[in-house]
Order: structure tokens, then C-alpha cells, then sequence
């Protein structure tokens, strides 16, 4: 490929938008057979009689994908820009068993045992303000992104996962062994670590401009590194890098 000028890319930036919420499905991208899918695991431990928590629901699109597999849910983001987004994912769709309130992940405003089950996905997960609010016999479940996430694209830039801060990265285990110290049974843990594809420029952009670097990629300081991952990353199956995600499902006696 091409080494891409500035501006070609100030072109491509403005062509693809804006995120709005969590809302990446716009983004083609091929992957690597994995051990799991997020939404597969959760809908195994909905019941249709359970009230369920969403922490850090962005703009709600997955949470109000599970909707008809659970009673009564509320989805809970600490960001005005996601919260506006999921409020109108919720007017848009006419799911009247959900609701939705800023809140943050670190101080949950609920009483005890007030959910059957707690959805955490991509966030820092606060144990001890997780196990109180779960009923007897509840589950947690997560899916958390690993620090060996986009090793190639980080390196372009010259960062490390540590580039992140030191409150960016938890691991399956440590969060595990956190839950056990809590009294809680870890039913599962697992990981995955694949190589992924962009189909194309405009999914690898918009994706570049969605993830929270560790700093916020502005074309007239970044647009040569941009420029590089897509002369040297480029593959026959599309512009190449990896995925690390971790799976944690943990019950409350």
C-alpha cells in the first residue's frame, strides 16, 4: 500500500464519523477462531425472572441485546456522551424493562443483594462494590481486554501497555483471586489472544479514532504513524494486528 499523505487521511477521519456509545459494528473485521463470545456466555446464565446490571453499558447496545433474556434490567455509564447514546438506543427500541443511569463503576448507588446477575465488559472491575449488591446465587460475569491487546499498533506509536497508567490493566487472575478472598466461587477463567483483520482503511480508522490510546490521536502529531501501520501492517486477509481478551464468570454463595 501506499504511504498515505495527511491529507488523504484528514479525508478519511472526517468521512467515517464520530463514535456514538460503544457502538463499533460498523468496523469490519475478520478474527481468529476464539474460545468465546461474550453475548453467548451471558444469555447461558439469564433467567426470565432475573433483575440484571449492566456496569459501564456505553451506549447500550449490547445490554439491550440480552433484553428479552432477563426481567428487569438497568445499565449504568459514568460518561453524559454514552449515557445520551443509550438513552436513545432505549427510545429507539421500546425496551420498557430496562433503564438506564450515570453512575460510577467505582461507588454503586444499590443495596444489598439487589441483582441476579452483574455484566461488566471492557472496565475496571471494583470487586468489593460488586459482591454486596449480588444476591445469593448470583453471577458476575466479564470479559475484560488483555494488556497484550494491539502489541503492533502500540509499538508503531511508540508505546507500551504500560503507556496506559498503572490503574489501566487487570488480570483474569488477579481479579479471580480478588473474588475468592470474598468468599466467591470462580466457576470460569480463561483467555484468548488471536490475530484480527480490518477489512478495510475505513474500519481501521474509525477504530483508531474509537479506543481510548494512551493519547487521543490527533492526525497533525499521529498521522505518520497511521500512515505506517497501513504500509506495514497490510496483509492479504486485511491490516493485521491482534486481540487479548479474558473471561472471568464468578457466583455468590
Amino acid at each position: 500500500m501506499n504511504t498515505m499523505t495527511l491529507e488523504k487521511l484528514t479525508q478519511l477521519f472526517k468521512s467515517v464519523g464520530e463514535l456514538q456509545g460503544t457502538d463499533i459494528s460498523r468496523v469490519r473485521v475478520e478474527r481468529a477462531p476464539v474460545l468465546w463470545q461474550y453475548e453467548d456466555v451471558v444469555r447461558q446464565y439469564l433467567k426470565p425472572t432475573d433483575r440484571v446490571l449492566d456496569v459501564g453499558t456505553g451506549g447500550g447496545e449490547i445490554f439491550l441485546s440480552l433484553a428479552p433474556y432477563f426481567s428487569e434490567g438497568v445499565g449504568i455509564d459514568s460518561t453524559p456522551k454514552n449515557l445520551e447514546a443509550a438513552q436513545s438506543n432505549l427510545s429507539r427500541q421500546s425496551v420498557g424493562h430496562v433503564s438506564m443511569m450515570q453512575m460510577e463503576a467505582s461507588d454503586l448507588q444499590f443495596g444489598s443483594d439487589e441483582f441476579d446477575v452483574v455484566l461488566l465488559r471492557h472496565l475496571w472491575i471494583y470487586v468489593s462494590e460488586i459482591v454486596p449488591i449480588l444476591r445469593p446465587g448470583g453471577y458476575f460475569i466479564t470479559q475484560m481486554v488483555g494488556q497484550r491487546s494491539s502489541l503492533n499498533l502500540l509499538d508503531v506509536f511508540g508505546w507500551t501497555p504500560d503507556s496506559f497508567g498503572p490503574n489501566w490493566w487487570q488480570t483474569v487472575s488477579e481479579v479471580a483471586d480478588e473474588f475468592r478472598q470474598h468468599g466467591c466461587h470462580v466457576l470460569a477463567q480463561a483467555e484468548y489472544d488471536v490475530p484480527y483483520w480490518f477489512q478495510d482503511i475505513e474500519s481501521f480508522i474509525f477504530w483508531m479514532k474509537a479506543v481510548p490510546w494512551p493519547d487521543k490521536i490527533v492526525l497533525e502529531k499521529h498521522w505518520q504513524n497511521i500512515s505506517q501501520i497501513l504500509e506495514t501492517a497490510q496483509t492479504e486477509r486485511g491490516i493485521e494486528s491482534n486481540e487479548h481478551r479474558g473471561l472471568l464468570i464468578v457466583q455468590k454463595p
